[in-house]
């Protein structure tokens, strides 16, 4: 491990600011797992543990997803032997091959375009997506019994809203010259 403070401080930035792009990756390639913060964090021990083996310069986010690659494959072989079913590894290296990290600016681009058109919703729809996103994901029956209003009809309301938030995010970024 390195023993100069700048290289260890530089590291440190970059591992905290990569922190976001990390955790997307492990979620994108286990939806619905509820270990992704043990797993994050297990990335976040080889990474530190392998500093000396980042090259400065280089793309660190694509470096810490594919220590993450490896610790969900891990989690997975554990998951097989326990008796879940889980994808193969072949297909675990086709979605990893899909999935492009983002750096930490373009996150926070998005986040701030998503606040912004958040911000222009009517006050029924800002309830309903709290509603929807304030209750566990099978749980449209209460939000429909909430709301008075059919699941069917929540689940078109809801989809509308979320392709509006998505051209609102895209116009947004346009207008400010960021990735959409």
């Amino acid at each position: 491990m390195s023993t100069d403070p700048r290289i260890t401080q530089t590291f440190m930035g970059l591992l905290t600011d990569h922190q976001e792009i990390i955790r997307s990756y492990i979620i994108a390639q286990l939806p619905g797992c509820s270990e992704v913060r043990d797993i994050l964090q297990d990335v976040n021990i080889v990474l530190w543990e392998k500093m000396d083996h980042f090259e400065p310069g280089t793309n660190f986010g694509a470096w810490a997803c594919t220590v993450a690659f490896y610790k969900i494959l891990d989690y997975r072989k554990q998951q097989k032997k326990n008796g879940f079913l889980v994808f193969s590894e072949e297909l675990a290296g086709t979605l990893k091959s899909e999935y492009e990290p983002r750096e930490p600016d373009d996150l926070e681009a998005k986040r701030n375009a998503l606040n912004y058109c958040l911000q222009k919703l009517s006050d029924k729809e800002k309830a309903l997506l709290k509603a929807r996103y304030d209750s566990p994901a099978g749980d449209m029956e209460r939000v429909s019994k909430e709301t008075g209003r059919s699941r069917a009809s929540l689940r078109v309301s809801l989809s509308r809203l979320r392709v509006g938030l998505k051209n609102c995010i895209s116009k947004r970024l346009a207008a400010e010259g960021g990735a959409a």
